[in-house]
């Protein structure tokens, strides 16, 4: 959830279709396939677009996801550069009944995302522009852009917008789920500031999706949206900085036996309200020497220390282990927040197994379970040291200020703690293993989550129900299954969380 050109190595073929892309590696096109890429696909496409082969040197490169876990695989990897190039690779694969799969950011892992297989791989990398208009704040970005370029950006300009805390997620794999984060509180989420997307169907057409233009869609694609086609480019709403872009930062870490006392805290915080400006990521991690389990807590606030310590004071009073308090601008933030544990999960290797479920508040006695179930598993098993338990505790206001009904995003009531059970280990044999344990941890949190029934954010989402993140009520799927049918009636998009045709 990232997704340069080099002329090289096609010899006669590349001197006579003098619009063709290039061609990585030395690749020989001594294949049936290769000479169909290269006489059909390649001449329709931009002489900056590049078409790699696996044989060729950049394969790993462009095809290493973040997770290995249920992944797609590919035969050909496609890299355009214009909307018109985006077109001719969905053209051609529809044309020859081959699966494919757009990326930017290389996060998602949606166990859908093994349906395709031996397909082509459409790298967005380098359609990743991001433009603000000074006079209206609106961010445009392409397709392939990741979060930390639009942090950058806007940050320079004096604008903010929300963004997840990871910075190499791409900017629209994460949006067209909802698209959460830190300033969620202030603005809501990315998809509350979505104004228009530029967006390829399968049957190769162009639209614009706003609310005055395909408004039936736009309602989908707002929570719903990678069900439908490969966007190309967007429009954000961005607002102007708050405090010149510093936030107020704590890093804390506390014993084991404080572990009621601090969701006890969170409890109370959550129920005052937890204010808009206020960000807490509570981590359950390992000391990857010992293998216990530590409390790690990130807390950040948008806006003045003094305002952010009325309320990392009571955090204070508990006792932590350590309690260091910084200033980190707009830009500095991926990557000095938490002690930059959240950048650091941007190293694409192994196998990166996530279940999530959505919490109103903590249930102590569950969550002493839960931290004893997860010492016990990393003792067991000694591979799975670099696996995390995140529970995301943002301000909620901005989010419940947009009505529910307004778009496909479902869960604007249920959301007050997002949980990631990530298990991140190199040795394949462990799957099941881990899908068995995550899978019983979750079960047991929601019993006790504070909600009737199980919510999982889309983008964190595994094997749910998928009344879980499109939403229980009755209307819901079937306004969402119209919608497939009509923009996508042959599944070309069933890749990822996928609406039943």
């Amino acid at each position: 959830m990232l997704f340069n050109s080099i002329l090289a190595g096609v010899g006669l073929f590349a001197s006579i279709v003098f619009s063709a892309p290039t061609f990585e590696g030395t690749t020989r096109l001594d294949t049936f396939e290769k000479r169909d890429v290269a006489s059909t696909l390649a001449t329709r496409l931009s002489p900056g677009a590049t078409i790699i082969f696996p044989q060729d040197p950049e394969w790993n490169n462009v095809t290493e996801r973040w997770t290995k876990y249920l992944a797609p695989s590919f035969r050909v990897a496609v890299e355009p550069v214009t909307e018109s190039d985006v077109v001719a690779i969905v053209n051609y694969a529809v044309s020859r009944n081959i699966n494919f799969l757009a990326q930017n950011g290389r996060h998602g892992y949606a166990p859908e995302l093994q349906k395709v297989q031996n397909g082509i791989l459409i790298n967005m990398e380098h359609i990743d522009h991001v433009k603000i208009n000074k006079q209206t704040g609106i961010v445009t970005v392409g397709g392939g852009t990741v979060y930390e370029q639009v942090i950058n950006a806007t940050y320079a300009a004096g604008r903010e917008m929300t963004v997840g805390s990871c910075p190499c997620v791409g900017v629209l794999g994460a949006a067209l789920g909802g698209g959460h984060g830190r300033l969620q509180g202030l603005h809501g989420m990315s998809i509350d500031a979505l104004r228009r997307l530029r967006v390829v169907l399968a049957n190769g057409k162009v639209i614009n999706v706003s609310e005055k233009e395909n408004a039936d869609l736009w309602w989908g694609i707002r929570g719903a949206g990678q069900n439908f086609g490969i966007v190309v480019e967007a429009d954000f709403q961005s607002a102007p900085q708050v405090l010149q872009g510093q936030h107020y930062d704590v890093e804390m870490q506390f014993a084991d036996d404080k572990l009621e006392k601090v969701l006890e805290l969170m409890n109370q915080q959550i129920k005052a309200p937890l204010p808009a400006q206020l960000a807490v990521d509570i981590v359950f991690g390992a000391n990857t020497t010992t293998l216990k389990p530590i409390i790690a807590i990130n807390f950040v606030y948008a806006g003045p220390q003094s305002e952010g310590r009325k309320w990392s004071a009571p955090w204070k009073a508990l006792g932590p282990l350590t309690f260091v308090e910084a200033s980190f601008n707009w830009s500095e933030l991926p990557f000095k927040a938490a002690n930059g544990l959240i950048a650091a999960q941007c190293l694409k290797y192994g196998f990166k197994n996530t279940y999530s479920v959505n919490l109103a508040t903590f249930n102590t006695a569950t969550m002493r379970a839960v931290y004893t179930s997860w010492g016990n598993f990393l003792a067991a098993h000694p591979n799975v040291n670099a696996s995390t338990i995140l529970f995301e505790v943002y301000g909620q206001q901005a989010v419940r200020a947009a009505p529910s009904a307004g778009s496909a995003f479902p869960n604007r009531a249920t959301s007050s703690i997002l949980t990631v059970l990530t298990s991140w280990y190199t040795d394949a044999s462990l799957s099941p293993t881990v899908d068995s344990w995550t899978s019983g941890l979750r079960a047991q949190m929601q019993r006790t989550s504070g909600y009737d029934k199980l919510h999982v954010y889309q983008n964190y989402a595994h094997s749910e129900p998928l009344q879980a993140f499109y939403g229980y009520e009755a209307w819901r799927l079937p306004r969402l299954q119209k919608l497939k049918r009509r923009f996508d009636g042959g599944d070309v998009f069933g890749g990822y969380h996928p609406v039943p045709v």
